[in-house]
């Protein structure tokens, strides 16, 4: 007993460590792959893209949809007797924790060349580039964590920034629908702040979406209210501003799903115990998305608007996805403009390798100085060496006023050749 209480804190006193020296972006959590006994393949095809049944597992808290205890195969702990819940409000609600540390690891790292241009240094070696340790899991029935704990490398230099979120879901049930209202506090819009079926967080290339680097979405601390049905599902929150101000942002997202796999995991055939081999064609998912966002938020010390809005839609049929995606932002503080769209296609050539295809187009009206116009192709494949290990290979060629030209520099500079290993446990 002293050595599992000596362990226990142990691993309490090594997360928090971890908690508090490394943040970034990863969204592959190996711990459930333990937490099932099962293969990353089942929501991953491959990863960090989601599956549907990943989606679906996504949405529903990070358990199986409808029959979550019959696939658990490490038990939870249990916070307090089921017998307590008829004692509320003269005791405290029982719940459960996860029975082991519901953690992870990913590092992931490149070597990116640039062999047309005149750059000093024509070939960067970054290892790692990102490194996080990252937490997720569910409490009980109704609350589900996240935590993302990681080290990415800027430039010559790292930063950090911990984020994390914690959700009530299928709150009001009775009143209001199963699955149709779950709360979230913490650093919310992931998976929301961005088009609904073109998400970096849902992307396996090496480059960001560029309408998400240039129209600056990212996540921020605040509160969410979500909800998903068969075939819908949306996301409305509001979330802290520019600290120039007192104002906050607000964003709200819908989606629509027709065909395949329902964003609640209706649709399915899982079975007691089915879950412990990856099925075949699990990356199929024949459906049609059509999606919605916009998000208002306020900047300077005049809390000028500033506006973003777009739609995308993405069709997936047997070993191929296409999709395509237009967003507009318009900064009232600087008076600058752009309209992005996108086009992009992967195909399942062996469910280890996907070949890809991106191109993105921004015009910029009234730009400010070092800005313009762009358009890039980004081609490559991502190829699976294990489950849980993929490198990439990818190119990015811009042929619209590539931003070292902009600049003064030389038009080839930013076309670059990048290999990428990525790898979790």
């Amino acid at each position: 007993m002293r050595r599992i209480l000596l362990g226990s804190i142990l691993s309490v006193v090594l997360s928090a460590f971890f908690l508090e020296l490394f943040s970034g972006s990863a969204y592959a959590i190996p711990a459930f792959a333990r937490k099932y006994k099962t293969s990353c393949m089942l929501c991953h095809a491959p990863f960090p893209r989601l599956t549907a049944m990943g989606e679906a597992f996504r949405l529903n808290g990070y358990k199986i949809p409808e029959a979550d205890e019959l696939y658990v195969k490490e038990q939870p702990v249990s916070m307090g007797a089921e017998a307590y819940k008829k004692m509320f409000p003269e005791s405290v609600w029982p719940s459960t924790i996860p029975g082991v540390p519901p953690l992870a690891i990913r590092a992931i790292g490149n070597v990116s060349l640039h062999p047309f241009g005149h750059q000093t240094n024509r070939s960067e070696f970054n290892f790692p580039d990102e490194l996080t340790l990252l937490g997720a899991g569910s409490f009980g029935r109704n609350f589900a964590f996240f935590a993302d704990l990681g080290l990415e490398k800027d430039d010559d230099s790292y930063s950090t920034e911990p984020r994390a979120w914690l959700m009530w879901g299928d709150f009001l049930s009775g009143l209001v629908g199963k699955n149709h209202l779950n709360l979230k506090a913490g650093n919310v819009g992931r998976h929301t702040i961005a088009l609904p079926n073109a998400r970096n967080e849902n992307s396996f290339t090496m480059e960001d979406y560029l309408y998400v680097t240039e129209l600056d979405l990212d996540n921020e601390p605040g509160f969410q209210v979500d909800g998903f049905g068969r075939n819908w599902r949306y996301g409305v929150g509001i979330v802290d501003s520019d600290s120039d101000n007192s104002k906050k942002d607000m964003y709200a997202e819908f989606s629509l799903k027709f065909g395949g796999l329902g964003y609640d995991g209706s649709g399915g055939n899982l079975e007691s115990g089915g879950i412990g081999t990856t099925p075949s064609g699990y990356w199929r998912d024949d459906s049609i998305h059509f999606g919605f966002f916009t998000y208002r938020s306020y900047v300077g010390i005049t809390s000028a608007r500033y506006d973003r809005i777009g739609g995308d839609v993405r069709v997936n049929y047997k070993d191929f996805s296409v999709a395509g995606g237009y967003i507009t932002g318009e900064n009232h503080e600087s008076g600058v403009s752009k309209d992005i769209w996108f086009t992009e296609g992967y195909y399942f050539v062996f469910p280890w390798m996907v070949p890809y295809a991106r191109y993105e187009s921004m015009n910029v009206r009234h730009p400010a100085p070092g800005q313009g116009n762009q358009a890039r192709l980004i081609l490559g494949s991502a190829m699976l060496l294990r489950a849980n290990v993929r490198v990439n290979i990818e190119g990015r060629i811009y042929t619209t006023n590539k931003p070292a030209e902009i600049n003064g520099g030389n038009k080839k500079d930013d076309d670059q050749i990048a290999f990428v290993l990525d790898w979790a446990f």
